[in-house]
This record gives structure tokens, C-alpha cells and sequence, in this order.
């Protein structure tokens, strides 16, 4: 049997007799900041990074009930944890920055969902 082992992602194909792909992982370091994103973004290009990904999750989901209204010290002072993973998500208005920049800059950009209402978000 010959299978075909090759994957499109965006312009490029991941598989057999292809050059590697690599990517770069932001997930959630950029603090729910748009600044940061794009600097992450160019550190990725820098470094010759073919994509970046970030992560996407649902705080109400993905944050124990024992941990929500847990204290914690963030970069903008004291909050709940809850309040604190809420702030790191980006929303569908981040997002399409996100991806204008992306193509300007001719990086692939994708997230990995973390939860079903994540999975639908990105969709």
C-alpha cells in the first residue's frame, strides 16, 4: 500500500521529503497582550520559525472550582485565578489581528483547543 504522507498546513506541506516545519509555541505567554503577541510573533520569524501557536480554552471550563476564587499575584496585582486565566484569552476581535499580522508578516499562525466551546471559537 502507498499512502499519501503528506499534510497540508496553509502554504506549506509537512511529510515525507519536506523540509521541516517548525513551530513556534506562544500559547498563553502573551498575557492577553496584542504588543506582546506580535513580538512573539517576530521573535518566531527571527528565528526561523515556519508558524506560531497559541492556545485557546474557556476559563469556566478549564479552571477547577476549588481554584476560581483562589488569590493569586498576576503582572496586574492581586486576583482570582479565575480572573486571571480570563484575562489571557484572546477574543474574536484579538484574533483577527492576530491573523492580518500573520499574513502580512506570511507566517502561519493556529491555536490548539483546549475545551469543545474552544473548538467551535476557532472553527
Amino acid at each position: 500500500m502507498n499512502y499519501d504522507r503528506k499534510i497540508n498546513i496553509g502554504s506549506r506541506f509537512i511529510g515525507d521529503d519536506e523540509p521541516v516545519f517548525i513551530i513556534g509555541e506562544i500559547g498563553i505567554n502573551h498575557n492577553g497582550s496584542l504588543e506582546i503577541a506580535k513580538k512573539m510573533i517576530e521573535g518566531a520569524l527571527y528565528a526561523g520559525c515556519d508558524a506560531v501557536k497559541f492556545q485557546k480554552r474557556t476559563p469556566e471550563l478549564c479552571v477547577p472550582e476549588n481554584k476560581k476564587n483562589e488569590p493569586k499575584d498576576t503582572p496586574w496585582g492581586k486576583m482570582t485565578y479565575f480572573e486571571y486565566k480570563k484575562r489571557l484569552e484572546f477574543g474574536k476581535e484579538q484574533y483577527k489581528i492576530i491573523d492580518k499580522y500573520c499574513q502580512e508578516k506570511n507566517i502561519i499562525w493556529f491555536a490548539s483547543p483546549w475545551d469543545l466551546p474552544s473548538l467551535a471559537f476557532l472553527e
